[in-house]
């Protein structure tokens, strides 16, 4: 059995990378100079006459923060998924004993330039 290379759609790629310039809320002409090419590529690429050349779709998975299932595959998911800091710290506090919770407690007002009480 003969294994085939998937040909990816130049127009959606193209719609991928237009709603990802939008949602950076920059010009073609703009987005063109940030990434050191024409308006008119940028354009090209937008309107799925000219294919997005894959090391230029890493870079933008890098600059931009998605995987390249954004683009190959219409999945809008974030490359590096965000982290809750807030349940990170609450999970990380509950394992804590009660002086590592005052040491923190200490470094906090530090931090926020707080006196602590000696």
């Amino acid at each position: 059995m003969e294994i085939q290379d998937e040909v990816f759609d130049a127009e959606q790629m193209g719609r991928q990378l237009k709603k990802l310039r939008n949602a950076s809320k920059l010009s073609q002409e703009r987005f063109a100079e940030r990434l050191g090419m024409s308006r008119d590529t940028i354009y090209n690429y937008e309107k799925g006459k000219t294919a997005i050349p894959h090391d230029l779709i890493k870079r933008l998975c890098q600059e931009f923060n998605v995987s390249a299932d954004y683009f190959y595959f219409n999945i809008d998911k974030p490359l590096i998924e965000p982290i809750n800091i807030s349940d990170s710290f609450d999970r990380t506090l509950q394992e804590c004993t009660d002086f590592e919770k005052q040491q923190l407690m200490d470094m906090l007002n530090i931090i926020r330039r707080k006196p602590v009480a000696v």
